[in-house]
């Protein structure tokens, strides 16, 4: 596995360098010498990715996941352009398909990578629902994103906006004042608190969740920006 690394930055080079006849034919080169390796037809795809050849991309990228169903960046390849042309079920299932495989596999100390790994693209499906207003499908992927990384809080506040959008404005807030509990210095909770609370015309609860923020930082544009949009709201009354 060793000897292939070398080779396989070549390509990735040649790649970037938008050198795409070298890559090839390197390319080629792995598939010859063994015609099983899943990173050779994964390394195809993306060369043909970058050329604009759908199909081959495609082609190619599944290929490399018929070799090695566990294969995250070829699924994530794969998932990402099957989003990008409007194709979003057959993104979900091949990221999910090899979210399976990844799951009966016992890594051990790769398991951190892996999971931070399809976190992203979780969350990124999350964020495409949410987009097309899609809001329960939205909510589950970033649920699923959640439990793969908890450290990364962004990915529940986000699903708190989603709640919100949804019209489960008390779930969004209960979701934020849970994160606020455990992570009382984030300025990006407050100010998703104070949104809520102003939304639902709570403008003195907003007020505070901003002003926390700017004893954080005196200076924070969005909060600074908020409070005097409440501070209009205010002279400018019901």
């Amino acid at each position: 596995m060793m000897t292939q690394l070398p080779l396989d930055k070549k390509i990735q080079d040649l790649i970037s360098k938008k050198d795409f006849h070298q890559a090839d034919a390197l390319i080629e080169k792995k598939i010859l010498e063994n015609p099983n390796s899943a990173d050779s037809y994964y390394l195809k795809g993306v060369a043909n990715y970058f050329q604009g050849q759908v199909g081959g991309t495609v082609e190619n990228l599944k290929k490399a996941l018929a070799l090695d169903p566990r294969h995250t960046d070829a699924a994530i390849c794969l998932s990402v352009l099957y989003n990008d042309i409007g194709k979003y079920d057959e993104a979900k299932n091949v990221f999910e398909s090899a979210n399976r495989s990844i799951a009966r596999k016992s890594t051990g100390g790769e398991d951190v990578g892996v999971d931070k790994k399809f976190a992203v693209k979780h969350l990124e499906l999350a964020d495409l629902y949410l987009r097309y207003r899609r809001y329960d499908e939205a909510i589950e992927e970033y649920s699923k994103s959640a439990l793969l990384d908890p450290s990364t809080l962004e990915i529940r506040i986000r699903r708190a906006k989603a709640y919100a959008k949804k019209g489960y404005v008390t779930r969004a807030v209960q979701e934020l004042q849970t994160l606020k509990a455990e992570n009382a210095t984030h300025p990006g909770i407050l100010l998703q608190l104070g949104l809520l609370h102003y939304s639902q015309g709570n403008v003195l609860d907003a007020e505070l969740e901003w002003e926390g923020v700017l004893d954080l930082n005196p200076n924070h544009p969005e909060a600074l920006a908020y409070l005097d949009m409440a501070k209009r709201a205010r002279i400018k009354g019901p």
